[in-house]
């Protein structure tokens, strides 16, 4: 019997975006994943910046976002556990619920690049593989990086979508429905999430 591929999708998700739902798409187009979970992050290790929704908003933001997807699950395990979120944490209480499953860690190009500073690295790479999404499929392998780490790099689309621009865009009142799942758009509005500069001279 195969056993369950499961990738693992995590950041701040401040909000969710149509780039997040496509990068998580392709992933489990490219890498034959069963599931792909979501894992918004209470504080990520590096970086300095909070995240500026709740952690309760931005976890039913991101259900509304993937509920129509029935590959797509959104577990608290960071944000119920506080403080700063770090992956190998995460990975073991995955690899506890599925022990029978295949982890694989969602990251970008930056990310992968970032992988010699992650805490534990090489307990990490002993519970899951790494699906580097980039758009140069040229990647060049951190030389940092123990033997252990088992990358795959994949080919992503280009879509220049961020959290910030979107924040950004609904704080001066420019379009940005476009770039968020309807159901998502009209939480922050009804919410009035990232709107602190709205109608200001």
């Amino acid at each position: 019997m195969n056993k369950e591929r499961i990738g693992i999708f995590g950041g701040s998700f401040d909000p969710i975006h149509i780039g997040h739902l496509i990068i998580a798409s392709d992933a489990a187009e490219q890498m034959k994943l069963d599931r792909v979970l979501f894992i918004p992050a209470a504080q990520a290790p590096l970086k300095s910046n909070t995240p500026e929704a709740s952690a309760d908003d931005r976890a039913e933001m991101m259900h509304l976002a993937i509920e129509d997807d029935p590959r797509f699950e959104v577990r608290r395990f960071e944000i119920d556990r506080g403080g700063t979120s770090f992956s190998i944490d995460t990975a073991e209480e995955i690899a506890r619920e599925f022990p029978e499953a295949q982890l694989f860690w969602i990251i970008g190009g930056d990310q992968a690049r970032q992988l010699g500073q992650w805490n534990r690295i090489d307990d990490l790479s002993k519970l899951v593989e790494f699906i580097c999404l980039e758009r140069d499929i040229s990647f060049a392998r951190p030389s940092n990086l123990p033997e252990s780490v088992t990358i795959h790099p994949k080919a992503m689309r280009r879509l220049d979508i961020s959290s910030t621009e979107a924040r950004e865009r609904l704080k001066s009142d420019r379009a940005s429905k476009y770039f968020l799942p309807e159901p998502v758009f009209r939480y922050i509005n009804t919410r009035n999430l990232y709107q602190d500069n709205r109608n200001t001279p």
